[in-house]
C-alpha cells in the first residue's frame, strides 16, 4: 500500500503514466469558510520529514487553503492521543488524480485530492491539519437538555435504519432475527445511544449546541457501507444539521474570537457558515476492507 506521503516523494519517477500530479491547478484564494481537513501520515521515528498533508477532495473545489495560508497541525505522536499543536503556512499545493484502477483496487490514495507542503519542522507524528490558526481544542459539556431531547430523534432515525437493514438481510427464522436485532441495537438495546458522548459548542447569539458522531452496527456481507452520521442539535436536542460520515471529535476552538466556535474533527472543521452549521465531507474506506481479505479486481496488480 502506498501512503500519500510516500507517494508525494516518489512522483514523478515511479508513477509516470499512472497518476496525475498537477501543481496548483486553481491558484488564488481558498473558498471562504474552508472546512475540509487533511492528514499527515505517521512515519518511523528514525526518519522524520517536513510534513506533507494529504486531503481528499473528489470534486477539486474545496482545498483547505492555498499557498501562503495559515493552517493548524494537531499532533498525535502515538497515533491516537492529541498532545500538541502548532501553526504553519502552506508552501506548495498539488492536485492528485489517481487512475481508475487504483480506485477499483482500494489503494490508500484512491480518492482524488490535494497535497500541501507545510513549513513546519520535520516530524514522524500523525497529524490532523485544519484551515486557520487555532488553539488546542477544549471539550465542553453539552446543554443539559440537549441529550435528553435528541434521544427521540436519534431513536426514530435508527429505527428507520434497522427496518432497511432487516429487509435487506432477510433473517429466515425468529432466532436469526433476534440475533441480528441485538447485533444492531447492542446489549443496551438503544443502538449505541448510551455510548455516545456529545460535546457542547457555542453558536451565534450566545446559543449553545451539541455535536456527536456515530457508526451504526448494520454490518453487511457485500461491502456496503455501514450507516454513519454526524449530528448537530440545538439546546433542546432538535437536529439542526446532519451529514453522513463518522468522525472523531476532539473539541472546540474560537479562531477569530467572535464567540462562535469551530469543532475540530478528524475530517476538518464543523463551523457556522451562512446561517447554518456546515459539516466536512467524510471519505469512507470501508468497502476497501472487503477487498483486503478477498482477491483484487481482475487485471489488477500491485
Amino acid at each position: 500500500m502506498i501512503r500519500p506521503l510516500v507517494l508525494a516523494a516518489l512522483v514523478p519517477a515511479v508513477l509516470a503514466g499512472q497518476a496525475r500530479i498537477i501543481t496548483d491547478p486553481m491558484p488564488g484564494e481558498a473558498p471562504d469558510g474552508a472546512i475540509g481537513g487533511a492528514q499527515v501520515m505517521q512515519r518511523p521515528s528514525a526518519s522524520p520529514r517536513r510534513p506533507v498533508a494529504s486531503q481528499f477532495d473528489a470534486a477539486g473545489v474545496a482545498p483547505l487553503g492555498t499557498v501562503g495560508d495559515t493552517v493548524t497541525l494537531f499532533y498525535f505522536p502515538d497515533g491516537a492521543n492529541l498532545t500538541r499543536m502548532r501553526h504553519a503556512r502552506i508552501t506548495n499545493r498539488q492536485r492528485f488524480l489517481p487512475p481508475r484502477s487504483w480506485r477499483a483496487a482500494c489503494d490508500a490514495v484512491a480518492h482524488p485530492g490535494w497535497f500541501f507542503t507545510l513549513d513546519a519542522p520535520a516530524t514522524s507524528s500523525f497529524a490532523i491539519v485544519v484551515p486557520g490558526a487555532h488553539a488546542m481544542p477544549v471539550r465542553r459539556d453539552p446543554p443539559p437538555i440537549a441529550r435528553i431531547g435528541a434521544e427521540a430523534h436519534y431513536r426514530a432515525w435508527t429505527d428507520s435504519v434497522w427496518q432497511r437493514y432487516e429487509a435487506k438481510m432477510q433473517p429466515r427464522t425468529e432466532r436469526e432475527r433476534a440475533s441480528l436485532w441485538y447485533d444492531f441495537h447492542t446489549d443496551d438495546e438503544d443502538a449505541l445511544w448510551s455510548r455516545i458522548r456529545p460535546i457542547g459548542v457555542r453558536g451565534p447569539g450566545g446559543h449553545n449546541y451539541a455535536v456527536f458522531s456515530v457508526w451504526l452496527r448494520d454490518d453487511q456481507k457485500d461491502g456496503t457501507l455501514n450507516t454513519t452520521a454526524t449530528w448537530v442539535v440545538d439546546a433542546w436536542g432538535r437536529p439542526v444539521a446532519r451529514a453522513p460520515g463518522n468522525v472523531d471529535i476532539y473539541g472546540t476552538t474560537d479562531a477569530d474570537g467572535d464567540g462562535i466556535e469551530e469543532v475540530v474533527t478528524s475530517s476538518g472543521l464543523i463551523r457556522w457558515i451562512d446561517g447554518g452549521w456546515q459539516i466536512p465531507s467524510v471519505y469512507p474506506d470501508e468497502p476497501c476492507l472487503l477487498h483486503r481479505v478477498m482477491p483484487p479486481p481482475p487485471g489488477w496488480s500491485p
